[in-house]
């Protein structure tokens, strides 16, 4: 830095934003400067006058003082170095009392060094000294400001010791001279340390601004997002209540059709009638199907699936499907196969045949050319049963997204021949409830392979032989049906009274209280729905508190509800799902009614 732009610089403030908090440093110890200043001329004063006896002395002092407390006046009448529109009024002024101040201390030499004494001229280069140094401390945040104070308290003493013929009083001049660039060097790395230290402080204030900034934003993001999630789970909930009730809906008519339809399949009818009722039949079924995939997937998202461990043999269930499933993969022109196995599992049936029913299902609909495959490979204590298929196959990034609900590829007309999309999320909930795996393996244009691991069954096992059964004979079954269905009662009624039962059918638990009176049933059918908030758990409930004895019951629902799913299960009642299949019917009633003829002997010894 040339000498040039050393005296600018000495000379001109820095910008406004800068000089505020340089003049606002500057401002906090000014007032304590101006009073100390004014003790200290008053105790300089009075040693010079009275140990000393220097001339002038006490009239100076009086004169410093004053001017102190003038210049502390003037300070309070300032505008605040904080206004950074008036900030360089604030500095030019306190540049002005600084040189002031400075005046005064460099006339104390000028006016009272006593050249021929050397303890006058010891004693003016030790207050000297002294009133700088305390000037270091004041004025540092700002240079211009610390040079003004300087140069009109130092110069005049050098000046007098310099013009001086005593050659001491020259070489004291020289060493003032030296001393006022020293403090001219120390103020101006203290100024600029106290820049870096303004500009520091800047940078923070920048980053706290910016932190504080970032993490509004963040909360705004957080607020959002947490909005976002509460509308999809809203959404979610409603999507869940308006699946329930349109589920709900659909059934009750379904049920109903299915139960004529069963009647009128009894009932002497000609080819084409027969040719028109099994076209209905498979219409019913087909709707039924669809919302069976319904129910499946709403109990496995309700948590009521409690997987049954025990060993069975793969291979009969893998014959039934295949007598399930061939003719549906004919009729699209593909080869459908599966490989003996001999091996024994140790799951729940029931479970395990969902999964693979799906997996069959889903390998059916998304293969136009080749074949499905069904198969079992052991691998030391587990066994993978696999679906293969030559269909679209699917890509990599999607084998997780397939097992979503009502996530489907190769379906944007959402063609209601391949399914819901609720399949494959049916299948991993069910294999989660028996904590096994479902893996997928796939080549897109080639096809696809699932994988079910399943633990092999280390306990003994035999096959047991299958008995076969003739129809369930219901014959005097007494039944009390509770449903506000009219419709379905009617129904129910023609049905159950084609299988020789009894039949009284009530819409309440309040009309089936009154029914007991003449009527003491051997089974109790209710729906879960009544009118009135009022429940078939509760009419079920109600019924066997005025019989005095549990009499065998079931539950039949529409609901796909979560919340009225768990609390059916949790019930213990057998719960049946609209439309419910005759022959499902048939045989819990036939259950049933063998469990309560087995509790009369039971009754009867107790009584006994």
């Amino acid at each position: 830095m040339n000498l040039r732009m050393l005296l600018a610089r000495a000379w001109r403030f820095d910008s406004p934003r800068v000089l505020s908090a340089q003049m606002e440093l500057l401002d906090r110890n000014l007032p304590y400067a101006f009073v100390i200043s004014a003790v200290a001329a008053l105790l300089t004063g009075l040693i010079c006058s009275r140990a000393l006896h220097l001339p002038g002395a006490w009239n100076w002092a009086m004169a410093t003082c004053g001017m102190s407390l003038l210049c502390l006046s003037v300070r309070q009448a300032l505008p605040r170095p904080t206004d950074r529109g008036k900030v360089l009024i604030y500095a030019h002024m306190v540049r002005l009392l600084a040189g002031l101040s400075g005046v005064c201390w460099g006339a104390f030499g000028v006016l009272l060094l006593d050249q021929p004494n050397p303890m006058s001229i010891a004693i003016v280069l030790c207050v000297t000294a002294g009133i700088n140094s305390g000037g270091l401390a004041v004025f540092a945040p700002s240079w211009p400001v610390a040079v003004t104070y300087w140069v009109t308290n130092i110069v005049p003493v050098m000046a007098v010791l310099l013009r001086s013929r005593d050659e001491l009083s020259v070489m004291m001049g020289l060493a003032v001279m030296l001393y006022l660039i020293a403090m001219t060097v120390f103020s101006y790395f203290a100024s600029r340390g106290a820049l870096r230290a303004i500009e520091l402080g800047f940078e923070n204030e920048g980053l706290v601004l910016r932190l504080r900034d970032q993490t509004q934003r963040a909360l705004d993001a957080r607020q959002v997002a947490e909005q976002a999630l509460a509308e999809a789970e809203d959404a979610n909930r409603a999507k869940t209540v308006f699946l329930a009730s349109a589920s709900h809906d659909l059934r009750q008519p379904l049920h109903a059709m299915g139960l004529f339809l069963n009647a009128l399949a009894r009932a002497e009818l000609n080819g084409r009638q027969h040719q028109l009722l099994e076209q209905a039949q498979a219409s019913a079924q087909a709707t039924g199907e669809m919302l069976n995939t319904l129910m499946d997937f709403s109990k496995v998202d309700a948590g009521v699936v409690k997987p049954q461990m025990q060993p069975f043999a793969l291979q009969p269930m893998l014959r039934k499907l295949e007598r399930e499933m061939a003719p549906l993969a004919e009729e699209k022109g593909l080869a459908f196969r599966m490989r003996d196995t001999s091996v024994i599992l140790h799951a729940d049936p029931a479970l395990v045949e969902m999964i693979l029913r799906n997996l069959v299902l889903n390998a059916i609909r998304y293969t136009e050319h080749g074949a499905v495959l069904m198969a079992c490979r052991r691998r030391g204590a587990r066994a993978l049963v696999e679906v293969w298929d030559t269909g679209i196959g699917i890509p990599g990034d999607h084998h997780a997204e397939i097992f979503r609900e009502f996530h489907q590829l190769g379906n944007p007309e959402r063609d209601r021949r391949k399914g819901l999309g609720l399949g494959l999320a049916i299948v991993e909930g069910l294999a989660r409830a028996m904590s096994v795996d479902v893996s997928l393996k796939s080549v897109p244009g080639r096809g696809s392979v699932f994988r079910l691991a399943l633990p092999v069954s280390q306990s003994p096992w035999h096959e047991a032989d299958v008995l076969q059964h003739d129809e369930p004979d219901l014959s005097g079954l007494r039944v009390l049906l509770i449903d506000d269905d009219e419709t379905v009662r009617a129904a129910m009624c023609d049905l159950l009274a084609g299988w020789g039962c009894w039949c009284e059918a009530v819409a309440s638990d309040d009309e089936a209280l009154r029914v007991l009176n003449r009527f003491d049933p051997d089974v109790v059918l209710a729906d879960y729905r009544l009118r009135s908030h009022r429940t078939g758990l509760q009419a079920v409930e109600a019924v066997r508190k005025r019989l005095g004895h549990d009499v065998p019951a079931a539950i039949i629902t529409g609901d796909t509800a979560v919340e009225r799913l768990r609390e059916a299960h949790d019930s213990g009642l057998p719960l049946l799902h609209k439309p419910v299949p005759a022959d499902r019917l048939q045989s819990t009633l036939f259950s049933l009614w063998r469990e309560a003829v087995n509790r009369q002997p039971l009754s009867a010894s107790a009584a006994g």
